[in-house]
């Protein structure tokens, strides 16, 4: 078989999340975007997890260990943790997969564990053999080779404490251990398999603590996936003790919904008619939703701004522009130049040929890969030529139906050792007038706070003499508030080149004002940034959350990112200084669905730590962002979308402020690698 279809067969989780064998973990990964949750049980221990392959060699776990011997009763303790597994070496004919894994890499040092595994198909059988670190060595079957390079890894190593687990304790300690087993694939029953693995994980911990009674380290199993999105197993550790899973999987790119309905396009002309009339082609575009300003002509060329709507494709958007310039161009006019913007930033000038569009539209002979090859962007450094600013956008624009849309709000957290799992849950009502007075963006929000278990988490965790975020209950008791309500001027210098100014109320906790400059040059896979903060603390007891309680501080970052070629994944890194006046630094990864969903994974490491209730530390913030958009769905306006957030709640480290108007996300539209991916669309 080839690592191809291996790595398509139907592999399942471990008991903690990761693909692999019953306790132990393979190098096999999910198809890039898969997202996967699940429940396992396993004397001692109950694991939840909501897993992320976000890229096609990352996969990122967020998991709760409940300590309970009967799901059917409270747990005894919580040992939350953040577990990665990164595919070093894709499996060919002769060379297993190769993967790392860290489980617990941050979280609680009960389960914290390192590994390298591989992972060999033969027909119907799949091979897995690796080495483990922690609690995967504990069986400690020969000297930790890694110490022969610094005593460093070497050292002694806790396999428990309330101190959690840090980069420091990776792949130490004095001895590790080898697992291995092998998966069946059985060609009878579809779905079907069979799981039979040897772990290296003695239970040390557990029988420190409360002389548990470990079982052997061999473990079988069956699994069944009955469908491609859901599968169960049950099974036995040595004679004594019964696991059992139930998992389910899918990928955002099977979303049903977009950002916004495609709506039919105006079909083109057959013929050439007429005279050139730029008049006609503003009204015809904005007849059809397309917003066409500073429209002008001359014998051969048709130029036009085109106000861009974020929520849809690039392509698609100056396509059906292209089409009303085609319409009413005359019998000459050969060349359309359209020049994107977005609150107020533009991008480079698309030059597109209007023949491209008859032989594909009117004479069914092109295609867009076609189009393509005659497709040519400027973005030369001189300076566009002044334009008469588009003042349709009014102070009354905010009391009309335009720029809506709805956002269902989700916060979930299983990473809490004192509350278990916590959530909340709301709705925001958010405007936004893109070009306010011809040169403002200006946007609003009201929140509408549905539900929460927050009311206890102070009953467990001190609460900071200035909170940052650890006063998320107070903000949660409120069922109106408003969610942000502020203004920004933004500037392009040069289609590269961007800047905002930004003041007012800029998300739930924080008013203030700020700035950011952005540099992205078109067709490189690079930008970087710099964004700084004037941050006042609002007050959750004021009438909407509208007061100050006279807090303030300075935060700001210097930011990169890029894109990393062949896995369609955006790496974004900063540093900088935190809301909690901490130093540290951030790194995260988000990947970009073609019907408008997103996930994005972070880590944030800083110089302060918050503590818990058993007396430990972290110096670590981390989660994974969710959004599906619902935009299409009829009667929810455009650009609506479901989010969630899987973080720890309540938090003082490593946060920053809500950036309203991020530039970034704001130019996305006007990037190459955006336009390259929805090009199909520029002839819907």
């Amino acid at each position: 078989m080839s690592s191809a279809q291996a790595e398509n067969s139907n592999h399942s989780a471990t008991i903690t999340g990761p693909l692999g064998l019953n306790t132990v973990p393979g190098a096999r990964m999910a198809p890039a975007g898969t997202i996967s949750t699940g429940v396992s049980t396993l004397d001692p221990y109950v694991h939840g997890y909501i897993g992320f392959q976000i890229a096609d060699p990352l996969y990122i776990n967020i998991r709760q260990s409940a300590e309970v011997s009967n799901i059917n009763k409270d747990a005894r303790r919580l040992y939350p943790g953040v577990d990665f597994k990164l595919r070093v070496l894709s499996e060919n004919t002769y060379r297993p997969a190769v993967a790392v894994g860290l489980q617990s890499a941050i979280g609680h040092k009960r389960m914290a564990g390192e590994y390298i595994t591989m992972s060999k198909r033969y027909h119907d059988f799949d091979f897995t053999l690796g080495a483990g670190w922690g609690r995967f060595g504990s069986a400690g079957h020969i000297e930790n080779p890694l110490k022969s390079l610094t005593s460093h890894f070497g050292k002694r190593r806790s396999l428990d404490g309330e101190m959690p687990a840090m980069p420091s304790s990776w792949f130490t300690g004095e001895d590790i251990g080898f697992f291995g087993g092998v998966e069946y694939f059985t060609p009878y029953i579809d779905g079907l398999s069979a799981k039979l693995d040897w772990g290296a994980d003695r239970f040390e911990a557990e029988r420190a603590a409360f002389n548990f009674d470990a079982p052997a380290p061999w473990s079988a199993s069956l699994v069944y996936r009955p469908v491609p999105w859901a599968d169960t197993s049950i099974g036995i550790q040595g004679t004594e003790k019964i696991m059992g899973r139930v998992s389910f999987q899918a990928s955002p790119d099977i979303w049903p919904f977009k950002s916004h309905e495609d709506g039919t396009p105006k079909p083109l002309r057959q013929f050439r008619a007429g005279i050139a009339s730029p008049a006609q082609m503003q009204i015809a575009a904005d007849n059809d939703g397309i917003h066409l300003y500073d429209v002008s002509s001359d014998e051969k060329f048709a130029r036009a701004q085109l106000h861009m709507d974020k929520n849809i494709p690039a392509p698609r958007q100056l396509g059906r522009a292209a089409r009303h310039m085609a319409n009413h161009g005359g019998p000459a006019i050969e060349e359309l130049y359209i020049t994107p913007s977005i609150h107020n930033l533009r991008g480079p000038t698309v030059r597109l040929l209007r023949s491209d569009f008859e032989q594909a539209l009117a004479l069914n002979q092109g295609s867009a890969a076609e189009m393509w090859r005659n497709t040519q962007f400027v973005t030369d450094d001189s300076k566009p030529e002044k334009t008469e600013r588009d003042n349709r956008f009014s102070f009354l624009d905010y009391l009309g139906p335009k720029n809506f849309k709805l956002i269902l709000d989700n916060e979930v957290s299983l990473s809490e050792e004192d509350s278990g799992t916590l959530y909340r849950t709301a709705i925001i009502i958010e405007k936004t007038v893109p070009e306010f007075f011809g040169f403002l963006t200006s946007g609003a929000a009201l929140r509408i706070n549905i539900a929460d278990n927050l009311d206890n988490i102070h009953k467990f965790r001190p609460r900071a003499i200035l909170p940052v975020r650890s006063d998320v209950d107070d903000f949660a008791d409120n069922t109106f508030a408003v969610e942000k309500l502020f203004t920004s001027y933004t500037h392009s210098f040069h289609p590269n080149t961007h800047a905002a100014v930004t003041g007012g109320y800029l998300e739930e906790m924080y008013a203030g004002f700020g700035g950011e400059v952005l540099y992205r040059p078109f067709g490189k896979r690079f930008a970087v940034g710099t964004e700084a903060w004037l941050a006042l603390k609002r007050d959750p007891f004021a009438k909407y959350a509208m007061g100050l309680n006279g807090d303030h501080l300075l935060s700001g970052h210097v930011q990169a990112w890029y894109d990393v070629p062949d896995y369609d994944v955006t790496v974004q890194a900063r540093v900088g200084r935190y809301l909690a006046e901490d130093i540290g630094g951030t790194l995260a990864l988000q990947k970009d669905f073609t019907n408008g969903a997103k996930i994005e994974g972070f880590v944030t490491l800083t110089d302060n730590a918050d503590f818990d209730v058993f007396g430990g530390t972290t110096h670590a913030y981390n989660g994974i962002r969710l959004s599906l958009p619902l935009g299409s769905i009829k009667y929810v306006p455009p650009g609506s979308e479901a989010r969630v957030k899987f973080a720890p709640q309540g938090r003082d480290i490593g946060q920053s402020v809500n950036n309203p108007l991020p530039l970034y996300e704001a130019t996305e539209n006007f990037s190459k690698d955006h336009i390259i991916a929805h090009w199909n669309g520029v002839l819907d």
